[in-house]
């Protein structure tokens, strides 16, 4: 006898049912099925061996399902009674996976596997269901032994058998519709039917990833690297925390050929477990390839720690994944009796790869500047012009003889210009800078060019006034003069001290240093716009501009020019402007002016029309910027994915500046683990978002009160949508005390409703609670239209508690009120989701003739095709009620034609 009892067994089956997917969960499983064996309990035998049946599909170990589902099928020989309805289904369903398992092992037969493949054909034609699951199997049977002439028969067939209970989902069958057409190289049809059924709806957990993923190659074969782009970036953001999926594998390979090695490596990073993880033989095959297809591209000595292996290189690494990658093709080969797979790995191995793709996050220059030599000579000659060039306002060649007088080379040049060397790295950002260093270089130049460098400085320097009102004093040239009039002018005007500020001005320009002409011009519009006389600024800068100005002067003139037309709001010239500011300068300059590029482009909400610019701001920031302008860089770049609803996109950008920020960007981070928790909360990435607004709200301050309403208003849609209710509940109330705080009673009414809109339907009380705080803010508003539109809100809400506690009339009569309002706001839209609404109600008072009555009028009242499926349904619903035909109903065929 056994030591347990059948409740002691049930349990067992029940904790290893509950456990995440996983081996342990399966062994679990195994257990328990043990334990009913011994009991004798044959119901709870089956209940295992179709848990363990599914646990095995989820591991991707179809090996493990033979067994049990052997079993399975002996036990419903022997009593068919043993099974449930849900049994008896996913029995039938799992002879599928059973097919593909033989299929992915060479230590099965093919005459095993034909078998399987008869059996399941024999099954589903007793019992009545769809063929297309065999025509399916017999269709990757024909691939898989290489008869491509098999695979198009077998396909047609597949794609024209009606669908049934046992059929594969509609997304899963175009899956593999793709797969199969591009294995038959007919990659633009297979391209068309993906990409056309990626808009049904699915709640299979293999999509939209498996559809995304068989894309990948026909997309690239006809040369659509924008949509596989986006493929890649979707699919993998689905799968990449998926450690069993072979989906990834394809990922690995897609980076490889399409030039993104940096990203290729980093999945492959993730997935190194693999190297040496028990798999389906087919699934370690694939694995193998697509690695070494990467591994191949990679630099030989770069180092990888692979689990229960150690550190290998990735050569040696290559050598160890496409040797098993051949291995693995041969055993299926020998199975076959085919050559099919061998051909297949080796000119995998071998493939060209396909045009560069760009990805969300651009990593390196659009177009890589060629670079130009460094200047070569006597370092001493090379110091002089250098000197002479800065003097002159040639910044851009001057930067160039800088490159070109390392530090190393100093020793060899005059103390003095030895200085203007080392000064000038420290100024330029060549180095960082060191304020005593700086006052020690100094003492090697003579007094006044030493005034001239402290007169540049003083501009955001502490004592700065100060310091150039003693530069000028003490100044023995013009040029020295000029210079600290210029710094003056310029600090002055920052004391609001604008006449004081004019003298300067005056002062420089009568000055006339030639090599300072432009820069006193650039000056004086820029005095002009610090006075708020922007229009008068702008005619200056732009007829400035028309001159001929040294490069230092010229990038001033665009970078005023730029802002002007950003704070006058003229979009059009200031996007010509900032293209033409970039192009007027070469590398490493022109970085620079991608800083006030992108600061344009966020300011006047032009990111989505600025894509292109944005994302080459990106790349080149990488070579030439530090990572904090980067991480700037892509936040703009999310700007534009999001306001494009490219939600993926802009989460993949946004990780990269969250890596990416400095110290001191305090104000950033906030900004883009706000922005990003957003965009989580869109993508259904719920606890990364909350995390994120959470990050959020402890770096906010706590005097902002309008921004932390609505962090918290967001936070608190999250925390509903993870079921933690109490939490959302807090969140929504502190953020509608906060938005009164602001005087902003709209939205404190917003953030109540919707407190009661999402609360669970057993907290009534509450609800009541909050739709009563709403209203009593009501009578506070001021625009009579809003209140009109929060006004219906509410009373929607109380009409939906009316149905709730079996109030039906009052339902019906707050509803008919709700529309009433909507009606005159001319929201056609809302109209028809009250309507519904209404709709339900009688559906819930057993009144279907009702409820049809309302469907069928919200159906009259569609302004587009968004509701169509809510009013579909409620129509059926209400149609099958009163045991009406649907099917041949007018209406419904018009709705399911708008819906398809």
């Amino acid at each position: 006898m056994a030591d347990f009892t059948a409740e002691d067994a049930e349990r067992a089956f029940l904790d290893a049912y509950n456990m995440p997917t996983g081996m342990p969960k399966h062994e679990a499983l195994e257990r328990a099925a043990r334990m009913a064996d011994a009991l004798g309990h044959l119901p709870l035998g089956v209940s295992c061996r179709i848990a363990m049946i599914d646990s095995a599909y989820y591991l991707a170990r179809y090996d493990l399902m033979l067994a049990p589902f052997a079993w399975a099928r002996a036990a419903e020989e022997k009593d068919p009674e043993a099974f449930n309805d849900y049994e008896v289904h996913s029995l039938n369903w799992s002879h599928k996976w059973v097919a593909t398992g033989l299929r992915r092992d060479p230590r099965f037969s093919l005459e095993q596997l034909q078998a399987v493949i008869g059996q399941l054909a024999d099954r589903y034609g007793r019992l009545g269901f769809s063929v297309q699951p065999v025509h399916g199997a017999r269709a990757e049977h024909a691939y898989h032994v290489g008869d491509l002439t098999g695979l198009a028969e077998h396909l047609g067939r597949y794609l024209a058998a009606e669908s049934g209970p046992m059929a594969d989902c509609d997304a899963c069958v175009v899956e593999e519709q793709v797969w199969m057409l591009a294995r038959l190289g007919r990659h633009q049809e297979a391209a068309a039917h993906g990409w056309e059924g990626l808009s049904g709806n699915t709640n299979c957990s293999t999509q939209p990833q498996g559809i995304l993923t068989a894309l990948l190659w026909p997309l690239l074969e006809i040369g659509d690297t924008e949509r596989a782009a986006h493929a890649h970036t979707t699919a993998y953001r689905l799968i990449k925390d998926d450690e069993i999926t072979s989906y990834v594998h394809e990922h690995i390979r897609f980076c490889a050929l399409t030039g993104n090695l940096a990203r290729g490596e980093e999945i492959l990073r993730r997935s190194l477990h693999k190297v040496v993880a028990t798999q389906l033989p087919a699934d370690e095959m694939s694995f193998a390839e697509c690695a070494s297809v990467l591994l191949r591209r990679l630099p030989a000595g770069t180092a990888f720690e692979v689990p229960s292996v150690g550190s290998l290189t990735a050569a040696e690494l290559l050598d160890r994944l496409s040797a098993r990658a051949l291995e693995l093709a041969g055993a299926f080969d020998q199975r076959n009796g085919t050559p099919a797979w061998t051909e297949r790995v080796s000119r995998s191995l071998e493939q060209e790869d396909y045009p560069a793709v760009e990805l969300a996050v651009p990593a390196a220059p659009v177009t890589a500047p060629a670079e130009e030599p460094l200047v070569s000579g006597d370092p001493v000659e090379i110091a002089e012009t250098m000197v002479a060039l800065y003097e002159q306002g040639d910044f851009v060649q001057a930067r160039r003889m800088l490159a070109s007088l390392p530090a190393d080379m100093d020793s060899l040049l005059p103390p003095d210009l030895a200085a203007h060397a080392r000064i000038r790295r420290m100024t330029t950002g060549l180095v960082p800078f060191d304020p005593a260093a700086f006052e020690e270089q100094l003492t090697a130049l003579p007094a006044d060019l030493a005034l001239r460098y402290r007169a540049r400085l003083a501009i955001g320097l502490e004592g700065g006034l100060e310091t150039a009102e003693r530069c000028l004093a003490e100044a023995e040239s013009d040029h020295t003069r000029s210079v600290a009039a210029l710094a003056l002018a310029e600090l002055l005007d920052g004391e609001q001290a604008h006449e004081r500020a004019s003298a300067m001005l005056a002062l420089a320009s009568s000055l006339d240093v030639p090599e300072l002409r432009g820069r006193v011009a650039v000056e004086s519009a820029e005095h002009r716009a610090r006075q708020q006389d922007l229009d008068g600024a702008y005619s200056d800068v732009v007829a400035v501009l028309a001159g001929e100005l040294p490069p230092s002067a010229r990038f001033e003139a665009y970078r005023l020019r730029l802002r002007l037309e950003t704070l006058l709001g003229k979009v059009p010239e200031a996007m010509a402007t900032a293209r033409e500011f970039v192009a007027a300068f070469p590398l490493p300059e022109a970085a620079e002016a991608r800083w006030y590029q992108v600061v344009a482009i966020q300011e006047l909400d032009q990111e989505a029309a600025c894509l292109g610019e944005l994302r080459e701001a990106v790349a080149i920031s990488r070579v030439h910027l530090t990572p904090g302008h980067t991480a700037h860089f892509c936040f703009a770049l999310s700007g534009g994915y999001v306001q494009a609803d490219r939600f993926v996109e802009a989460a993949e950008v946004l990780e990269e500046s969250l890596r990416l920020l400095q110290d001191g960007q305090e104000d950033l981070r906030l900004q883009v683990v706000f922005r990003l928790g957003q965009v989580c909360r869109k993508l259904g990435e719920l606890p990364a978002a909350e995390r994120h607004l959470r990050e959020a709200s402890e770096l906010l301050p706590p005097e902002e009160a309008g921004r932390r309403a609505f962090l918290l208003d967001a936070l608190a849609s999250v925390q509903g949508r993870l079921g933690k209710d109490d939490e959302a509940t807090a969140s929504w109330r502190a953020a509608a005390a906060l938005w009164q705080q602001e005087g902003d009673l709209s939205e404190a009414i917003g953030s109540l409703v919707e407190l009661a809109s999402n609360l669970p339907e057993d907290e009534i009380t509450e609800t009541r609670a909050a739709v009563d705080e709403a209203e009593a803010l009501l009578p506070l508003l001021d625009d009579p239209r809003e209140v009109t539109r929060r006004q219906a809100e509410i009373i929607a809400i109380r009409a939906w508690v009316h149905g709730q506690a079996g109030e039906f009339a009052l339902a019906m009569k707050q509803y008919r009120d709700a529309e009433a309002l909507v009606v005159s706001l001319g929201d056609e839209g809302w109209r028809v989701f009250i309507v519904l609404r209404a709709a339900h109600v009688l559906l819930d008072a057993d009144d279907a003739e009702g409820a049809e009555a309302e469907a069928r009028r919200a159906a009259s009242l569609l302004p587009d095709d968004v509701q169509v499926g809510n009013v579909l349904s409620v129509l059926s619903e209400a149609l099958r009620r009163q045991n009406k035909p649907s099917g041949t109903d007018p209406l419904v065929r018009e709705l399911t034609a708008r819906l398809d």
